[in-house]
């Protein structure tokens, strides 16, 4: 007697590290978006008064007479960003927000094991680094760029380590 054996082929399970990441992008990626749709919106009533805080905190390190240093230098960065982000808010918020969706997009995909999802999200993320530096200033936006750029490249690592159990 002959046995007939179909095989089913199981979906992959997803392995437990690929769903922590995803969830950690799902978060940091949405609070992102969020807050930069926020901004979008709010930023005319919160410009002065930010502006304000940063002046009267310049004014207070010049009066103790420091005039350079980290602390300074960076208040100099806050208001510099701040300036630049009033005159291109549009343009700087359009680009965040879009980043901030293919972010998504990409951590979706990577959810449901696909390895477009990766370079989705390698992508958006790469990109999203320039768009401080590109469109507020260079100098000013370096030190946050730097830093949020390690986590981005550990990210992509840690995508990259997964990437052999999707499709």
């Amino acid at each position: 007697m002959e046995e007939n054996v179909t095989a089913v082929e199981m979906p992959k399970k997803r392995p437990t590290f690929l769903t922590v990441l995803c969830i950690l992008s799902f978060i940091g990626s949405g609070f992102l978006l969020g807050s930069n749709i926020y901004q979008y919106f709010m930023f005319d009533k919160t410009y002065a008064k930010q502006m304000e805080m940063l002046e009267t905190q310049q004014e207070a390190l010049s009066d103790a007479g420091v005039e350079s240093g980290f602390a300074y230098n960076s208040i100099q960065n806050g208001i510099v960003t701040l300036e630049k982000t009033s005159q291109n808010l549009g343009l700087i918020s359009g680009a965040n927000i879009l980043f901030a969706l293919l972010s998504l997009l990409g951590v979706f995909l990577m959810f449901k094991m696909s390895k477009n999802g990766f370079y989705l999200y390698t992508f958006a993320n790469l990109f999203w680094l320039l768009v401080p530096l590109a469109l507020i200033d260079f100098e000013a936006t370096m030190m946050n760029t730097a830093v949020l750029g390690f986590f981005t490249i550990v990210f992509i690592i840690m995508y990259a380590v997964n990437l052999k159990h999707m499709k």
